[in-house]
Order: C-alpha cells, then structure tokens, then sequence
C-alpha cells in the first residue's frame, strides 16, 4: 500500500467514526403522528401546546400525517371535532393514531407512544369513577379519600410499559394535587345537613339532563320556556326534603337567576338579525389603535373570526385562516378578526409572533359585539355580504371545505 492511499483510507475510517458518533449526539426532534379516524367528524385535525398549534387535514378516507418539531417532551390536546383529549409526546416519537368518533375516548389507540396510552386509560378509569356523584356528596371525608385513594391506585396499575420516569413522576404528582384539591371541596360539604347535601347530589344529576346550550338554537321560544319550567320544577321538587330555611332562600333564588339567564340568552338569539337583512355594526381599534367599522369595508365580503388568545380551538383554525387569506388574496374577500381578550398584551403579541393577517381588532372582552350576536362560545365565524347584509352569523370555520363553497357561491 503507497503511504498516500494509507492515509487516504485512514481519514475515510476516521470520518466514518466521527460521524457515527456525531450522529449519536444530535437529538432529534421532529415528531411524526400518522392517524386513521373512523366516522371523521370534519376534516380539521390539531395538536395544541400551549404557545403552539399544529394542525392538518384528513383525506378522504379519515387517514392523516403531520409533522413538527419539539425541543422537549410535552402535553399535547388532540382535537378532533367536538372532542379532544390529552397526550404526552417525546421529540423524535412516531406515533400511530387510531380512533372512532362514535366512542372518542373508548377507541382511542396509540403506537409508539406508552405514555399516551396511558393517559388514554387515566381518563377511562376517571370516566368510569363516581368522584363527583353520590359519594362526594354523601360520604364522611375519611370515606371519601379512601375511594380516591382507590382510584389512583388504579391509574397507577396502568403505566405498564411507560419507563419514562419524569412523566411518571408528574401524573403521580398530578392524581396527588387533584386528590388533595378534590378533598379539600368535599370536606366544605361538611357543615352541611344531609338534606341539603342531597338536594345538591340530585340537582347535579339533574343539570346533565339539561342542555340548554344546545337548545338555544334547536328549540322554538315555546318549547324553550317549557324546557325552563321543567328545569325549574325538578329544582324546586328536590328542595321539598331541604329544611334548612336559610339554605332554601338561596336555592331558589340560584334557580331563578340561572333560568333568567337562559332565557336572556335565548330571547339574543331569536331577536339576531337574520339571513339577507342588514348587520349590526361594530367598531373597535386595530393593531395600531385606529378605529376599524364593519360598515366602512362594504364593497367586498366580509369573513369575520370572533377568537380569544386562550381559546385552543380558536388558535387551532389559525394555520386554516391564514391559508384561506392566501387562496383568496386576489379575490374581494376582507378577512377581519375580532380578539375578545381582556389582556391587550397578550393580544398584541400573538398578532406579531404568529404573523396574523387581515385586519386584527381588539374588542375588549365580551363586549358589544358579542351581544348583538349572541355569541356564547368561540371561536364564531360569520360572513356579511358587499352591501353589509348578513349571510351568515354561524359560517363554516376555514378549516372546513364548505367555507369555499360559501365564499365561491357569494362572490
């Protein structure tokens, strides 16, 4: 062997040996999450930390694949339509995803990911428990942690194949402060006599019976106030039992203040401007503190995302809205979004770090806006027309295909 090709040969070993090495010691980060839901309710998929949102699309046949980047181990909520649920990831994993909608949290499967699995299995045995039923309201303390005791040993039977000792370390953690907060509640129901503690254990029950949410736009003004009254007399029935005259006064006057409250609620519903007639108008300050009218962008079409900084679902429509501006930049649609943050700040920062585009209005709080179109819930999407007439005040949100349809068939 010549000198030089010794050498040669050498440095090709010696490199090939750094590398190796090398390689050993770059942390990867990326993460990979491919998932196949069954009855997809939607398209919209999101991952959702809190500081980052990572959102996709299913196809046709319910099957995803998103990538991201993590620095380190983190809760993620997974989203998915109507439901979501928590999971626990590691930079570097590669996880598969399995889910039916028609049971979200029995179906749930992960591979790849013990500690996912495993927090899938915490909420199933929380789900199963009776933490918040007869025994809170019945039971002595003593009793009462005794039977959480009995379910964190359950939860903690579950970890199975999770040797990741930090997350170990913060679910034990986690069940011990949910525990000591759970008790510290029962142990107020203490100085309460047993007729009063189970008017409250039947009128939780109750409550579940009542979604009066859904019903403020499924229910005619008749069958609504019916609803009310029968709310209001499976209250008043549970108090028959109740003797405690100072307790019954407040009762009744908790009832009365809830009821009203629905109805309020139902009577902004029925009396916001419908479909074709003109829309109420709204003017708040912008990113640069000038004040912007909804009537003064007549002309083109209006898109507007009612959101909030702390509100997941909302920040989860974002990498959709943003896409949507782009597709329609030459088109006379005006995106504006209107934050209901009481936090200026908080509000300010996210427009800059994430790069938002349209026109960005800082309502307040739930203010006007929010009353005149009854909005209880975000985020709420709505689309007015060119001569500022309402199409709709419940628009499709822009992670799903029918808001092309919408805006292509009003343009």
């Amino acid at each position: 062997m010549k000198p030089k090709e010794g050498l040669t040969i050498l440095l090709i070993i010696l490199s090939g040996v750094y590398f190796s090495i090398n390689k050993k010691t770059i942390k990867e980060t990326k993460v990979t999450i491919a998932g196949k839901i069954t009855n997809p309710r939607g398209e919209s998929v999101s991952f959702i930390n809190q500081d980052t949102s990572y959102s996709t699309t299913t196809n046709k046949n319910g099957a995803f694949t998103i990538s991201f980047d993590l620095d380190s181990a983190t809760y993620l909520r997974f989203e998915h339509g109507p439901e979501g649920t928590a999971m626990y990831v590691n930079p570097g994993d590669k996880i598969d995803l399995t889910i039916d909608t028609e049971s979200f949290d029995e179906t749930i499967k992960y591979r790849g990911s013990p500690s996912s699995s495993f927090l899938a299995k915490k909420y199933l045995i929380e789900e199963g428990s009776d933490y918040l039923g007869e025994v809170y309201y019945m039971s002595s303390t003593q009793e009462y942690k005794t039977y959480l005791e009995s379910i964190k040993n359950s939860i903690i039977d579950e970890f199975g194949d999770v040797n990741d000792s930090k997350f170990i370390n913060s679910e034990v953690a986690n069940i011990d402060r949910d525990i000591e907060y759970f008790i510290g509640r029962q142990e107020k129901l203490s100085q309460y006599s047993n007729d009063v503690r189970s008017y409250m254990w039947e009128t939780s029950e109750i409550s579940r019976a009542f979604n009066f949410y859904a019903a403020l736009d499924s229910l005619n003004t008749t069958d609504f106030k019916s609803m009310t009254e029968q709310y209001t007399q499976a209250y008043q029935s549970s108090l028959n039992r109740v003797t405690n005259e100072e307790f019954l006064a407040t009762a009744k006057e908790g009832i009365t203040k809830t009821t009203n409250r629905w109805v309020e609620m139902k009577t902004a519903v029925d009396n916001m401007p419908k479909e074709g007639q003109p829309a109420i108008n709204f003017n708040y300050p912008d990113i640069d503190g000038n004040n912007v009218s909804l009537s003064n962008l007549k002309g083109k079409l209006v898109y507007v995302d009612v959101w909030a900084t702390w509100c997941g679902p909302c920040r989860a429509e974002i990498p959709y809205l943003q896409k949507l501006e782009v597709d329609y930049h030459e088109r006379d649609v005006t995106f504006l979004s209107v934050s209901v943050d009481q936090d200026k700040e908080a509000w300010r920062k996210m427009v800059a770090d994430e790069e938002l585009g349209g026109i960005q209005l800082w309502a307040d709080g739930w203010s006007k806006i929010t009353k005149d179109y009854a909005i209880f819930g975000i985020p709420r999407f709505m689309l007015f027309d060119t001569k500022g007439n309402i199409i709709s005040t419940n628009a499709p949100r822009p992670s799903s295909d029918s808001i092309r349809e919408l805006l292509d068939a009003n343009l």
